[in-house]
């Protein structure tokens, strides 16, 4: 007969082979963006999270509310061979209100005038194609592929996407690196790109990396005493 501490040791290690962290999650988000580093790698990314942690439970509500929407959305990514990632950047751009406007901005995207007219949407008055969610998520998509493009990673896109492509040129020469652990110690390196990075990070590591209790049921290991 098994002894009661052994049982539970083979439980804990069930857990730990089949649960996913939080931690491994973010890091298969952050590999899925090209990244060399792990959050182990980078303490300032931790620091990052940890003030965003608290924005993702209304986020990932938001999420389960627009199921068919960001489906669509995904499907389109996905054929263009884009991380599943930038297909949720409207629920920390917008909150996924393809209605919202903001300083200068408008739609799912939050696209400034100038950005969607140079990716061909029409921003005129009466008729702004930045609240078009079909229009502007393929305007999205020609967008980022043109920052993969030009800045060679994706976590380097997402960055260029939230503060402007001269603002992160500017800041990878004054630091002669590309690493997210040297950007983001910058003085100059946007708060509100570290809002928008955190958002996306967290939710993308939750909704795409990380079990759900059914498939952590499902994949759980049951151990025979008689093969011990």
């Amino acid at each position: 007969m098994l002894k009661p501490l052994f049982l539970l040791f083979i439980f804990m290690g069930s857990l730990t082979l089949y649960a996913r962290s939080e931690v491994e999650a973010i890091n298969l988000s952050l590999q899925s963006l090209g990244s060399e580093e792990s959050l182990n790698d980078t303490q300032v990314l931790d620091n990052t999270l940890d003030r965003y942690r608290g924005t993702i439970k209304p986020l990932y509500h938001r999420y389960t509310q627009t199921t068919a929407e960001i489906e669509h959305i995904k499907a389109k990514f996905t054929a263009e061979e884009i991380p599943v990632f930038f297909a949720l950047i409207p629920y920390a751009e917008s909150k996924f209100n393809p209605s919202s406007r903001g300083y200068g901005t408008a739609g799912l995207w939050q696209f400034g005038k100038q950005s969607a007219k140079n990716f061909g949407l029409s921003v005129k008055k009466g008729h702004d194609e930045r609240l078009d969610p079909d229009k502007s998520t393929d305007a999205a998509i020609r967008y980022i592929k043109y920052l993969k493009k030009e800045f060679g990673s994706w976590y380097l896109a997402d960055f260029a996407y939230a503060m402007g492509e001269g603002t992160l040129k500017r800041i990878i020469q004054h630091n002669g690196s590309k690493k997210i652990s040297v950007l983001l110690k910058d003085p100059h390196f946007p708060s509100g790109t570290k809002a928008h990075f955190a958002k996306t990070l967290l939710l993308d590591a939750k909704i795409h990396y990380t079990k759900s209790e059914d498939e952590k049921e499902q994949t759980s290991v049951v151990v025979s005493p008689r093969a011990l």
